[in-house]
């Protein structure tokens, strides 16, 4: 039983190493290292309910233990779009806030924004964000 177990050991290895070249999220290594922990137990004879303990338990220990800690020296970078250059710039209002939207704009171009304050026309706006088509503002704060 020892020849077979070895080979599946294999196989979930390179599975768990594929999925993680394929997609890199930190996630499936961990399984890799779950399973070279259960291939390590197999030429002592170990039953496979205990493999495959070993390989749960050292997953995840692994996957909850590092990966956080991990993920801080992973550097994403932020890409910023064209859109995230108007974020903290000021603007005036061109209509009155009607259900907490209202309208900007941004070099001849038209864009709807949503604030909490009920604001008028003219009023002076920061934009602190996006979600989705729409720049999130509040009122101007006079430095």
């Amino acid at each position: 039983m020892m020849v077979p177990m070895i080979i599946v050991w294999s196989l979930v290895i390179g599975a768990a190493l594929l999925a993680e070249f394929m997609v890199y999220n930190l996630v499936s290594a961990w399984f890799a290292v779950g399973g070279m922990a259960a291939l390590i137990t197999t030429p002592f004879g170990l039953y496979w309910p205990w493999q495959v303990l070993i390989f749960v338990v050292v997953s995840f220990a692994f996957l909850l233990g590092l990966r956080p800690f991990i993920r801080k020296f992973i550097h994403t970078k932020t890409v910023p779009t064209n859109l995230d250059v108007n974020i903290g710039r000021h603007f005036a209002l061109l209509k009155d806030v009607d259900g907490g939207r209202s309208e900007i704009k941004i070099n001849d171009i038209f864009w709807t924004v949503a604030c909490d304050d009920s604001l008028r026309k003219g009023d002076k706006v920061e934009i602190t964000g996006m979600e989705g088509n729409k720049y999130l503002v509040r009122k101007e704060v006079l430095k």
